[in-house]
């Protein structure tokens, strides 16, 4: 029985894990660290202990951080995996992979950190700490082979994961919806959530209309107070549903930005962080714009408000142009975002694994 050990942070790398651990063949013994338990595996640390967003925030969570790595660590010296699959999370995972490579483990990265938007020092740690990068852009192969790094495009896994688990009217149905409704997406982390939720909230109720906010169980916490006139939560498995079927919507930049591009929604997408950690950010951080979906197009499809510019008034004026142009919209994110990308990225990924362990 072969032992690999998969290490994830944030929502999006714990669902791709998931994907991964479906196509896992049988005679893999899977260990994990994960936001929940992933049925077939042992999960050996909660990776909510780990995740913080910011220069600043990460402080708060010093402790969980230095305990997790050393949890990991003597994970590693006992139970002697054959491979570390690392999926995104770099502040993180680098450690790992280092302590991984020091002990003789085979280190796959999956989504490795974005050196083509800051921190081209982490190439060499890349360089030096894994076997094989799968990358999920397709720029992003010639750009990591051209510092040494064993880079390949294995495609976007979001391509095959973002699909509507439910039919539009079983979906009204489910929530007792009819007519139109948008989509209010403030974020995975729970930095994000506490400098978003308040404006999107605000903004929101004063435009009107019907809006669901899917929550995921990693931070229903943070909503156990909230209260709204017109802003309903949802569970976390029906966010691809909303975004095929709302009319429009408001998402924090990340990993969502890009599902809801995948999805055909009409979006504005927002981000505001700790005003010290944006500062120090805007000035190492060179890139013409914040969100995938107009990385990828080379362009603005979608609109990016930041910062101060989360706010009632410029929310409305912006998302009334949305709710214009939504069809030209929808066009420019299949022609200039969808189109640039492909699916089967974590079957090639498993192929790989499977092949050199």
């Amino acid at each position: 029985m072969k032992k690999i050990l998969i290490v994830t942070g944030e929502l999006s790398g714990f669902l791709y894990a998931k994907e991964v651990v479906r196509e896992l063949p049988p005679d893999f013994k899977i260990f994990g660290v994960f936001l929940d338990e992933i049925p077939g595996t042992e999960r050996i640390y909660d990776s909510k202990k780990l995740i913080a967003f910011g220069l600043f925030e990460v402080l708060g969570k010093l402790p969980g951080i230095l305990k997790g790595k050393r949890a990991i660590t003597s994970f590693l010296d006992r139970e002697k995996p054959d491979a570390v699959l690392l999926i995104d999370f770099p502040g993180f995972n680098l450690k790992i992979a280092k302590e991984a490579k020091k002990r003789g483990v085979k280190v796959f990265y999956f989504i490795p950190p974005k050196l083509w938007a800051w921190g081209r020092w982490r190439a060499e740690q890349l360089r030096k700490f894994t076997d094989r990068v799968f990358v999920i852009f397709p720029f992003e192969e010639k750009f990591y082979r051209s510092l040494g790094i064993n880079a390949e495009f294995v495609g976007n896994p979001l391509v095959d994961i973002v699909k509507p688990k439910v039919s539009r009217e079983e979906f009204l149905k489910e929530f007792g919806l009819t007519g139109d409704f948008f989509a209010l997406l403030p974020g995975s982390r729970p930095t994000e959530i506490k400098y978003l939720l308040e404006p999107l909230k605000d903004f929101a109720e004063s435009f009107g209309g019907k809006w669901l906010i899917p929550v995921a169980e990693s931070v229903k916490e943070l909503f156990r107070d909230f209260r709204s006139k017109n802003i309903r939560l949802i569970p976390e498995n029906r966010r691809y549903s909303l975004m095929a079927y709302a009319k429009a919507g408001v998402v924090a930049s990340g990993t969502a930005s890009l599902e809801a591009a995948l999805s055909g929604l009409p979006h504005i997408v927002v981000y505001k962080l700790n005003p010290l950690t944006f500062a120090i950010a805007k000035r190492i951080v060179k890139l013409s714009h914040v969100s995938l979906p107009n990385l990828i197009a080379g362009e603005e499809v979608v609109p990016e408000l930041l910062q101060n510019r989360v706010n009632r008034e410029e929310l409305w004026h912006t998302f009334e142009l949305i709710l214009e142009n939504r069809e030209t919209m929808r066009e420019l994110l299949q022609r200039d975002v969808k189109s640039k990308l492909k699916g089967g990225a974590v079957k090639r990924v498993v192929e790989r694994i499977t092949q050199e362990v």
